[in-house]
């Protein structure tokens, strides 16, 4: 049994309910956005771009429990379906990492046995994305480790995360030119077998590569009041070969709803009010006012905004 994503994780009065799905991300969610849960952590996918929309995590800081990294434990999920998952032949002699959306460590917690069937979980190709080697072991990894450690003291965390993709995403057909294509490696599916279906509308490649990636991270503060802090990066075309270089990547601390807007999901409504950024016109050009979020260019570790001002 997968425990999966728990809402009453960090409050038990105050749920926090896993995001909506909208508009034309909504129309390609697999299965009408069914919620698949793993231990510690829930996934739901877009069946058109077979990446996850987002992934869910809940973390238990003092409950770690280390768990050696084991690289052979790709796995496809039986039952979001092979055909629904971007397989190993796209990362296969590229610069282009299994990038794990939870990361593994992360919601390796609990009893040894839950912490390593986590561990498990956390290799299931629908909990990674294409992700530049620099990009996956660098900027983004560095993020992450600064939040939690900063964070050690509210015991547990909620971290949501997922892609950002494009109109214009680079298509990526691998390093043969066409590997497996899901049509012609799974000629009796359903979905490749009907015509009006996102696979068969794109016959070839069908992978797109991610402008980005989006990172929310819950937690509650010393009055026992839900926080978010919210993050935004894009796979620059300039990769930095240090693992902590900003100059060529770009991150941005967002409010939650600059991550609404470039994923076209919902959050609870309570959740925009506990960022420590907020959603405010400026002037952007001559032509007058247009409504832009606030962003907060990522250097270092002291860049980041931790608290909400008062009013």
């Amino acid at each position: 049994m997968k425990t999966g994503y728990d809402p009453f994780f960090l409050n038990e009065k105050h749920p926090i309910p896993l995001p909506l799905p909208q508009g034309r991300v909504a129309a390609e969610a697999l299965d009408d956005g069914a919620v698949f849960d793993f231990t510690h952590f829930s996934i739901v996918m877009n069946q058109r771009t077979r990446f996850a929309i987002f992934s869910a995590a809940c973390v238990d800081i003092l409950r770690a429990t280390p768990v050696t990294r084991d690289n052979s434990s790709w796995h496809f999920d039986e039952r979001i379906g092979e055909e629904n998952q971007v397989g190993p032949e796209y990362y296969a002699r590229n610069d282009y990492d299994k990038g794990h959306l939870t990361r593994r460590r992360d919601i390796c917690w609990g009893e040894r046995r839950e912490a390593e069937q986590a561990n498990y979980d956390s290799f299931c190709y629908a909990n990674i994305a294409l992700q530049h080697h620099h990009f996956n072991t660098g900027i983004w990894n560095c993020l992450e480790d600064w939040v939690i450690q900063r964070l050690q003291a509210a015991k547990r965390l909620v971290i949501l995360t997922g892609p950002i993709h494009k109109d214009d995403d680079e298509e990526y057909c691998g390093v043969d030119g066409n590997p497996g294509s899901p049509i012609a490696a799974h000629p009796g599916s359903p979905i490749a077998a009907h015509p009006g279906s996102p696979i068969a509308a794109h016959p070839g490649c069908a992978v797109h590569i991610p402008f980005g990636f989006w990172k929310s991270v819950l937690y509650a503060n010393e009055e026992q009041q839900i926080s978010c802090l919210s993050f935004l990066i894009r796979q620059s075309p300039e990769r930095s070969t240090d693992r902590c270089e900003y100059q060529r990547l770009v991150t941005y601390q967002v409010p939650l709803e600059t991550i609404a807007k470039e994923t076209s999901l919902r959050f609870d409504a309570s959740l925009y009010l506990r960022n420590p950024l907020f959603w405010e016109p400026r002037l952007v050009s001559s032509e007058g006012k247009q409504e832009v979020s606030e962003l907060i260019p990522i250097y270092q570790q002291s860049d980041i905004r931790w608290s909400t001002p008062a009013p």
